[in-house]
């Protein structure tokens, strides 16, 4: 296949993971979101101390020379639809490129990313001898456009900087609805002795564990297909960056069962009482609120 159609939107990047995780399926994970420079011509991944802002443009490929290509650029079209009813989008542009100009666009689309102060995310493409890195820096290797979850999202950078900030060495972990994994393998470099991630998506803990192996960490992390259920002991750490919705059933379901605190993300600033009254339900008292632009990330803890 030598003929391929491109699709790009240019957009903020909380519309552009939910764009990446609608296109995904359809185009086969021929999608990659590239993270512009910020207003002031700063690259992103050089912020510090806060999570990266300006534009991101999301791009996805499908193949001309497939008979089904009519139908594929359908499909996607629908799912856009189906997003401008939610929130706004902008237009998208089609162009026809060739093979090698989207093998490269692929590549060159994606940069090191930080969050926080120590967190950096880098694609495997670029080695680690080409990043500039600073002592304490924690790595880890993600492929944007993989799978669910690529460190734009504001939701996962709450849940990063919690994490930072609250897990200490030879903790154990639970991560549910793990996405690419991506905050099982932070658990498991920020030192926890046993780190478990379920998700409800099988393609989702398939590619979690490629990621983890990618890390180096799959000893110490293992993943499930399923949720809270599959877990035999009571963790220090709970995570679920979900929708709040999910979050309130789960906590209903028994999930404060299986840690002694925890971090909830995912959470639109409407919804936290929806998630205050689950936890007060639940027995658990809120310690911690952090806010980053709409979302919001809750810490808490049993009730003493």
């Amino acid at each position: 296949m030598d003929r391929w159609l491109e699709l790009s939107l240019e957009t903020d990047a909380e519309t552009a993971e939910a764009i990446h995780e609608a296109l995904f399926p359809i185009v086969e994970g021929r999608v990659a979101l590239e993270q512009l420079h910020c207003p002031d011509g700063a690259p992103a991944d050089r912020w510090e101390n806060e999570a990266p802002q300006g534009p991101v443009i999301v791009r996805a490929w499908l193949a001309l020379d497939q008979p089904e290509a009519d139908q594929t650029r359908a499909r996607v079209e629908r799912a856009l639809a189906a997003l401008r009813l939610i929130r706004p989008l902008p237009a998208g542009r089609w162009r026809e490129v060739r093979q090698s100009d989207w093998a490269e666009a692929w590549r060159t689309a994606f940069h090191p990313l930080r969050i926080g102060e120590r967190l950096l995310i880098r694609p495997s493409w670029i080695q680690a001898e080409a990043v500039e890195t600073r002592p304490g820096d924690i790595t880890i290797v993600l492929d944007p456009g993989m799978a669910f979850g690529t460190g734009l999202h504001p939701t996962t950078q709450l849940c990063v900087l919690a994490m930072m900030k609250h897990i200490q060495a030879d903790e154990r972990v639970l991560d549910v609805g793990c996405g690419s994994g991506i905050l099982s393998i932070l658990a498991a470099k920020l030192g926890a002795s046993v780190v478990l991630g379920v998700d409800t998506d099988a393609e989702a803990v398939r590619v979690s564990r490629e990621n983890a192996a990618l890390n180096g960490v799959a000893d110490r992390v293992r993943f499930a297909h399923g949720s809270f259920e599959l877990a035999d002991q009571v963790y220090d750490w709970a995570i679920a960056n979900i929708l709040a919705p999910v979050i309130a059933r789960l906590l209903a379901e028994g999930l404060a069962n299986y840690g002694r605190r925890f971090i909830f993300s995912g959470i639109l600033k409407s919804q936290v009482e929806q998630v205050r009254r689950a936890c007060e339900e639940a027995r658990l008292s809120l310690c911690e609120e952090q806010q980053l632009g709409d979302w919001v990330a809750l810490v808490a803890q049993h009730a003493s």
